[in-house]
């Protein structure tokens, strides 16, 4: 070989080495990265530090016989940081399904409100929606349920949610069972329904129908230091016996 062919190679393996070098670099700074997951550049969806408190068990709910009457009675439930219950209170009163209601809801269980995993203490909705198993062409009238008068303390601390509108359930036509279907909606932080869960179900097809009418349940969002937040109302749908009410 060559003076000067030996001089043309050496030239070539200069102006090479650079794009050698990058192409052994590029995968070495892959690998010290590691794997990057599907979507991994997209940004990921934040975590509410907020969770608002639930309903862990609750118990049925005898439907007086002495009436005729449907509607609607709602309580606020206090809740201490250990999931505790305070002192209840009567949002919206209705005899005689009223003290029925509230000798129930003491033997509920509840779980607490959180914020960023730091339990504390919080206030929740609590709804009974009695009807007897016939149908109703026209349902009584229902006032919306809504938090008091913001002041300088309610924005301190939180406001439950309020509620708007309801829907009644239906009464599953092959059975004459009677008690309570208690269900969970979960209330985002713009008003709007979310996913409905089961707390206590009543064998016969009641669950379902219960489920159908929350999702049509309209509300006001529950404020915690003046903003809006995702919150929970707990809703029983109380039946009567259709064999104490025939069609």
């Amino acid at each position: 070989m060559s003076g000067k062919q030996m001089r043309v190679i050496a030239a070539a393996i200069l102006f090479s080495a650079p794009a050698l070098l990058l192409c052994f670099a590029r995968p070495l700074r892959i690998l010290a990265a590691g794997p990057q997951a599907p979507g991994q550049n997209a940004p990921s969806a934040s975590r509410n530090p907020y969770q608002p408190s639930a309903v862990l068990s609750a118990a049925d709910v005898p439907f007086p016989f002495q009436t005729t009457a449907d509607g609607v009675v709602a309580f606020s439930v206090p809740l201490g940081a250990g999931g505790e219950v305070g002192k209840i209170s009567v949002l919206q009163d209705l005899p005689p399904f009223t003290a029925a209601a509230e000798d129930s809801l003491k033997n509920w269980k509840f779980s607490p409100a959180s914020m960023n995993n730091s339990p504390e203490d919080s206030q929740m909705l609590v709804a009974f929606v009695f009807r007897h198993a016939v149908y109703i062409a026209n349902p009584p009238p229902f006032t919306p349920i809504v938090p008091a008068k913001e002041s300088a303390d309610a924005r301190r601390g939180f406001v439950p949610p309020g509620i708007l509108s309801i829907a009644y359930a239906g009464y599953p036509a092959s059975t004459i069972a009677f008690g309570a279907v208690v269900v969970q909606a979960n209330v985002r932080a713009d008003g709007s329904t979310g996913g409905v869960s089961i707390i206590r179900d009543l064998q016969g097809g009641f669950g379902p129908l219960a489920i159908n009418a929350a999702k049509h349940w309209r509300f006001q969002p529950a404020m915690r230091d003046g903003r809006a937040v995702p919150s929970k109302v707990t809703i029983a749908f109380v039946f009567s016996s259709r064999s104490l009410n025939p069609f």
